[in-house]
């Protein structure tokens, strides 16, 4: 993970890296230019086991770059931290969709008349907006169905605290539920339109930290919709869960952002209701 000097760890890395690289140069050119060792066949040996011992230290070094830029354990207390957090374009939706909650004032019932829509069937509520249901496609054997799972939360001040609790709320709900419906693949939407950036950032590190993984193969993806600050964020680091779970994660990561999308037009930003997918199903008022 990224830390407060990972630019001078780079920077070291590169500078011992290129120097290697020029003194092997320059003892090749040195060697091949002393008769007493231009014929001597270990030379030729020894200089191909430098050449590719470097070579692998060159693979090392940039796979650590990407590392060191792509992956950062945000820290919630930390305001730099945050800052490099609110500052990373890849969470940032495009200008028009800053201060979505006033164009799309029903978010929270069209988003969950949007999952019905695609098949998703709703269990149950508190504490959540909703928890919604999918029957997995692959045989159960006898056993409980598999079944994919779905939690929308909704809260108006929203903070990196919320967020674990909640996180460790549906922790708890996947693994007391497995026996009766076995879910590997979970996720949950957490929505917000606090007009606290800094609260909003903070909440996003805990999202953008977690690692995914339950156990061997259950893990739970977050993702939050910032409605006042037109942000999607969801976890960076995903390598500890397995990769037909990533698809899935990465599938409904982008189903979400056209969602989202279609909410505000590109010409004009609307004030009235958005278009969205409807049905004959009446949502019930949470209790």
């Amino acid at each position: 993970m990224r830390g407060r000097g990972w630019a001078r760890d780079i920077i070291s890395h590169f500078v011992i890296v290129s120097l290697l690289g020029v003194g092997l140069f320059l003892l090749h050119k040195k060697a091949m230019n002393t008769p007493e060792l231009k014929d001597e066949s270990w030379i030729s040996t020894v200089f191909t086991i430098a050449i590719i011992l470097l070579a692998l230290m060159v693979f090392v070094f940039i796979g650590q770059v990407f590392t060191r830029v792509r992956l950062e354990r945000f820290r919630p207390g930390n305001a730099e931290s945050l800052a490099r957090l609110e500052r990373m374009r890849r969470f940032h939706l495009p200008e028009r969709y800053r201060k979505l909650q006033e164009a799309w004032h029903d978010a929270r019932q069209d988003l969950c008349r949007f999952y019905i829509n695609k098949g998703w069937i709703p269990t149950e509520r508190k504490p959540f907006d909703i928890i919604l249901q999918r029957r997995r496609r692959i045989p159960s054997f006898g056993r409980e169905p598999y079944v994919d799972r779905l939690f929308v939360f909704y809260h108006p001040m929203l903070n990196v605290l919320i967020v674990d609790q909640t996180l460790n709320l549906c922790e708890r709900l996947i693994k007391r539920s497995y026996k009766t419906a076995p879910a590997p693949r979970n996720a949950i939407v957490f929505l917000t339109d606090m007009s606290n950036s800094e609260e909003v950032t903070s909440a996003a590190a805990g999202i953008v930290n977690y690692l995914c993984r339950l156990e061997k193969k259950t893990s739970l993806y977050p993702l939050l919709v910032d409605f006042n600050g037109g942000r999607l964020y969801y976890p960076i680091d995903t390598t500890l869960v397995r990769k037909p779970h990533r698809m899935f994660y990465f599938k409904a990561r982008l189903e979400l952002t056209r969602f989202v999308r279609l909410q505000v037009p590109k010409e004009t930003r609307q004030t009235s209701r958005p278009r969205t997918e409807r049905m004959n199903y009446r949502y019930p008022p949470r209790k």
